[in-house]
């Protein structure tokens, strides 16, 4: 039986040799991964049942992402501690304020490898399937694996999309992504699947673009995501696993994809999702001349190295708009220190922006407050009423080079021209 990356890593899970789309299945997953937000109800969950015990504390993974400090007057000081001093106890291991994203955490410790199962508890950690390792969402579920090491699952369906050619200067996947949340939110094509990522256009994608692809996969409908564990992919996992046999995983030749769709990466230009939803994205060029007061990179869709090292493109040699405030937040220590050795920090600051530390901040809306009638412009994951403050205020997404180009000019620009010095 052809069976798809997907399937593969499922069946694994299961001790299977193989399983079929839309199957339950009980599976054990690789590691489970939980933030500090919904810890609190879920180990009261955990208390309802009469247990604290984890059966395999060293498969669970938790971190502190998205309260990066717990300000006075928040209750975040109280859910710091009472993750921490439940990981002492229970032997899981904990990363706490300032480790970053639990996105780049599960890649960059070497915790996803090809072939793995991840329950997390948001679909957007798909972007570990940068390194062959499959996420899969749950919500209060997720407690059942903590405690017993295994939990069901539904096989998803696979759908495959075939990226060619190149991006132009100035455009990036975060482009490409808003473009098929465009194609796809509405629809219920991609419903229950898992996108398997292909073509010959990703072995020119770094491993920090593709994870802004993985990261967005879920708003346009499907369950999660993987990308080709090509020589890249796999060179990286072994280098954050040393101590562990880790192996390529691909699908099988003829493997069957319930849908397919190409995507010519040459015809992508930069885009903008206005508020509330997700699905209206449209060419740079329809919000040309839009003023903005704040400006924020960051989120687990784009706060990777990739990402600091486009803003610092844009932003050298240049000052932001006296009236807007820009932020940007790399997404892990990791990130923060390359970014800080590169010297983009010093562009950052030169140019008048703030640097935040490792997390979720502006995205979540823990910082970057908006006023009522205020427009921000970010790269963040969500743009509907009242996300980053005043209902009254509205929050537009695009990637890191529309961001910082508008963040200078005060007001959307394409960042073609910004980078090519004619703007």
């Amino acid at each position: 039986m052809q069976l798809t990356m997907a399937e593969k890593i499922v069946a694994r899970a299961a001790g299977r040799d193989s399983v079929v789309p839309g199957e339950y299945v009980t599976v054990s997953p690789a590691y489970t991964v939980c933030q500090e937000i919904s810890w609190g109800p879920r180990k009261r969950i955990m208390e309802q049942a009469g247990s604290k015990t984890l059966k395999r504390p060293d498969k669970v993974v938790m971190v502190v992402d998205h309260t990066t400090s717990a300000g006075m007057g928040t209750p975040y000081y109280q859910a710091h501690r009472e993750m921490q001093d439940f990981a002492r106890e229970s032997g899981a291991r904990f990363f706490g304020a300032g480790s970053g994203l639990r996105h780049l955490v599960m890649t960059e410790r070497g915790f996803a490898k090809p072939g793995d199962l991840v329950f997390s508890d948001e679909p957007n950690i798909a972007t570990i399937g940068v390194v062959g390792a499959l996420n899969i969402a749950m919500s209060s579920e997720v407690v059942v694996s903590q405690l017993t090491d295994e939990n069901w699952m539904m096989v998803p369906r696979s759908v495959r999309f075939n990226l060619r050619g190149a991006f132009a200067r100035g455009v990036m996947t975060r482009d490409l992504v808003q473009v098929i949340i465009r194609d796809f939110a509405q629809t219920d094509l991609l419903s229950q699947s898992c996108i398997e990522y292909a073509g010959p256009a990703i072995a020119g994608i770094s491993l920090d673009e593709r994870q802004s692809i993985l990261a967005c996969s879920y708003h346009a409908g499907a369950d999660s995501a993987l990308m080709p564990v090509d020589e890249l992919a796999l060179a990286y996992a072994r280098e954050r696993a040393p101590d562990t046999l880790v192996e390529a995983i691909a699908s099988d030749a003829g493997a069957h994809f319930d849908y397919e769709r190409d995507y010519d990466l040459g015809l992508v230009e930069p885009m903008i999702s206005p508020p509330p939803e997700l699905h209206n994205a449209a060419p740079v060029s329809d919000f040309a001349g839009l003023r903005i007061d704040q400006a924020a990179i960051g989120s687990c869709a784009n706060s990777r190295l990739d990402d600091m090292r486009a803003a610092a493109e844009v932003l050298k040699g240049r000052t932001i708009a006296p009236h807007v405030t820009f932020y940007i937040t790399p997404g892990s220590r990791e990130v923060y220190a390359k970014a800080a050795s590169e010297g983009l920090f010093e562009i950052f600051m030169q140019a008048g922006a703030t640097v935040l530390a490792p997390g979720c901040t502006t995205c979540w809306g823990y910082e970057g407050f908006l006023n009522p009638g205020e427009v921000q412009l970010s790269t963040h994951q969500m743009n509907y009423h009242g996300r980053n403050g005043s209902r009254e205020s509205r929050s537009y997404l695009s990637s890191p080079y529309v961001v910082a180009a508008a963040a200078v000019a005060g007001q959307v620009v394409d960042p073609r021209k910004v980078l090519a010095g004619s703007a």
